[in-house]
């Protein structure tokens, strides 16, 4: 019987945080056995899997892309990542032509510079440029919102300040005023 490993350990040995390991389950399909009480039991195959996945992540593919490969990744168990030797190297380069051969099939490529030097062109996607777009206004706004709550806190604290400075200035005229009655 093959070891089982809770999702606690899996997130130890791979790095990946448990509610990502249950994302790319359901966004690439990946089965995943259970327990006797139904909890998530991870294989050494599985723990691979998800190491290959983050490396394959970590070089840029998006999770369609990977998802395609993920048939390939499974029949030749790709590239150990916690070591990898000039043999899984070589795979993963494999893999990544074998990826950017099936993106320029779709026609799917984007102007770019990938890892190797090679330049490729591919179609932005309308959403991810809108998506983008979106997010820098936002930025924008909060940053412009944080420097306005910075002018407003640096005003009341500059009142509050003089406030301080006249209280202590009517505080030394009122003692002299008293010295100068006895």
């Amino acid at each position: 019987m093959e070891k089982c490993y809770t999702v606690a350990e899996t997130v130890k040995l791979t790095g990946v945080k448990s509610y990502v390991l249950r994302y790319w389950e359901d966004e690439l399909s990946i089965p995943v056995g259970r327990n006797e009480l139904g909890h998530r039991c991870y294989t050494q195959d599985d723990i691979q899997l998800f190491l290959n996945i983050k490396e394959l992540k970590n070089r840029g593919l998006q999770l369609r892309a990977i998802h395609d490969l993920l048939p390939k990744l499974v029949k030749k168990e790709a590239v150990e990542v916690t070591a990898p030797g000039e043999q899984d190297k070589i795979q993963l380069l494999e893999l990544e032509r074998l990826e950017k051969e099936e993106r320029e099939n779709r026609g799917e490529l984007q102007e770019g510079v990938l890892e190797h030097g090679e330049t490729v062109q591919e179609k932005p996607d309308p959403k991810i440029l809108e998506f983008q777009e979106i997010l820098e206004r936002l930025i924008t706004q909060e940053l412009h919102a944080k420097k306005e709550g910075e002018e407003r806190w640096r005003t009341l604290d500059e009142a509050i300040r003089r406030q301080q400075m006249a209280r202590r200035e009517a505080a030394a005229a009122s003692e002299k005023k008293n010295k100068k009655r006895k």
